[in-house]
């Protein structure tokens, strides 16, 4: 058996799969909650960010972050009810496999994630799948990342991509040191605005999809693919 040599970490919502989470709902019932218990957020950051800060905060109350957890879950819940996979990411992944390990990294509940992964018959394609819950830090800081990818020592970052839509997905990246690939099928992410340029770009999965990721890791891909 050949040993695998690169790495490649998918985002989950509007990567892997199509979901219907409501991001601004989560965003608003966070500063809601936040500000009703006596600590008032900066409204420009990302979710995860004001929660990492609320943490660090004299107002910080672990009673108060579990509940406001309490209230995303049930907002990703519904959202994840009706979601489906992102069109030709099942051949994608089987045409990756031979070539690279596939993980999954991703802001959602891990419970939730796995679940909704195993529904849709993507889990058995990925060898790992972390979440909330599960990853040390959410992105956009790298923690989570640098843990999956300390699962394969052999693995370099030059030789480790990561996949996903949205800007805290590449923040994540870059201070993992892999490379990303941006996947913009059904929304755009102003990268270049924030400060970030992809490696890549992509709008589809397919098997020229495939190539073209396996391409910027250096893979040799078999002609019969």
């Amino acid at each position: 058996m050949i040993k695998l040599d690169k790495l490649i970490i998918f985002d989950m919502d509007n990567t892997l799969i199509q979901s219907y989470l409501d991001f601004p709902l989560m965003k608003a019932e966070t500063l809601r909650l936040l500000r009703k218990g006596g600590y008032e957020p900066d409204e420009t950051l990302p979710l995860t960010h004001t929660m990492g800060l609320f943490r660090t905060s004299e107002r910080f109350s672990p009673k108060l972050e579990a509940f406001i957890w309490d209230r995303v879950d049930e907002i990703e819940y519904a959202g994840l009810k009706n979601a489906v996979p992102e069109p030709g990411i099942e051949r994608t992944l089987e045409f990756l496999s031979p070539y690279a390990h596939i993980v999954a990294l991703t802001n959602t509940k891990e419970e939730a994630a796995r679940s909704v992964l195993l529904q849709l018959g993507l889990a058995d394609r990925l060898e790992y799948i972390m979440g909330r819950g599960g990853a040390r830090e959410l992105k956009p800081a790298p923690g989570g990342m640098l843990d999956l990818m300390a699962r394969y020592p052999y693995i370099t970052a030059k030789d480790t991509l990561v996949v996903g839509d949205a800007l805290i997905d590449i923040q994540a990246a870059r201070g993992a040191g892999a490379h990303f690939c941006a996947y913009n099928r059904s929304r755009a992410e102003q990268w270049l605005s924030a400060g970030y340029e992809p490696d890549m770009s992509l709008h589809s999965w397919d098997d020229n999809a495939a190539r073209q990721m396996l391409a910027l890791l250096g893979c040799e891909v078999a002609v019969h693919g």
